[in-house]
């Protein structure tokens, strides 16, 4: 989920309490706006308690190489109180500068272009595809293709719950009229022509079905010898499970030997016995 949102956003806000400091989850998103590309802004909550300590909280982020601006680095520290409202003024305006610098712009005026938060399977509507439009407009009637969906927009419903005719960037909707569920974090385009989009979904299908095929295929001598002549196997991990049992033939400890024989044997011999 946290991997999703960051390949959504373009500005990360890290929200860590003055109290706790940096958490497991912290360290995980940290690592995922890192993979991502993508600015971040720390937001240092719970100033306002007794035991806050926002200098620790900074401290913690330089393990991770996150080095506060106050320090000669480049990442944004912003105090602020959930609880008093304190700081986020300064936290909104520190968005805005980070956009203006890093000259965050959409054209509104071309096919819409984003993500698919999250989808589901409705029994009345069929499909619903939550989307975040990143680029461009898109308006009820047009075709889209996100992953190995597609179909036209039948209706739209925004972040109110209002019905909507067209949405532009930066706006969540909820759609209806795609043929299948899309997963989460599929990029979704609006395409002109509605025949060449259901020709690329079955493509992608096809190439779907072909890794979902060579992940299950059990491996034979025949494929791993080519496989590594290929050069893609280089070893061969082997798990023997055998059932057997020791037999000690000589009770003195110079002249001790062993030999094994399956346990079936093994009751047999004490059933001699």
């Amino acid at each position: 989920m946290r991997a999703r949102g960051a390949q959504a956003t373009d500005i990360a806000i890290l929200v860590v309490a003055a109290d706790d400091g940096i958490m497991p989850q912290t360290i995980e998103a940290i690592n995922h706006a890192k993979a991502a590309g993508i600015s971040i802004i720390v937001a240092v909550n719970k100033t306002d308690k007794p035991g806050a300590n926002p200098e620790q909280v900074k401290q913690q982020l330089t393990e991770h190489g996150l080095i506060p601006e106050e320090w000669g680095g480049d990442t944004p520290c912003v105090l602020v109180s959930a609880k008093t409202k304190q700081g986020i003024t300064e936290l909104l305006e520190m968005v805005t500068l980070i956009a203006d610098l890093k000259e965050l712009k959409s054209n509104p005026n071309r096919l819409a272009k984003g993500i698919v938060i999250e989808a589901k399977l409705d029994k009345g509507k069929g499909p619903i595809a939550t989307l975040l439009i990143k680029n461009g407009t898109l308006k009820v009637g047009d075709t889209i293709v996100a992953g190995t969906a597609v179909g036209r927009v039948r209706a739209m419903i925004d972040d109110n719950g209002e019905e909507v005719k067209e949405a532009g960037p930066s706006v969540p909707v909820e759609i209806t009229g795609l043929n299948d569920v899309p997963e989460g974090g599929d990029i979704f385009n609006s395409v002109k022509d509605e025949r060449l989009a259901r020709n690329l979904v079955e493509e992608r299908k096809s190439t779907k079905k072909e890794e979902v095929f060579n992940a299950q295929t059990k491996v034979t001598l025949d494929n791993l010898f080519d496989q590594m002549q290929q050069g893609e196997v280089k070893e061969l991990k082997i798990i023997i499970k055998a059932d057997v049992c020791l037999l000690y033939t000589s009770p003195s400890p110079r002249d001790l030997s062993t030999s094994r024989m399956p346990s079936s044997a093994c009751k047999k011999k004490k059933k001699k016995k």
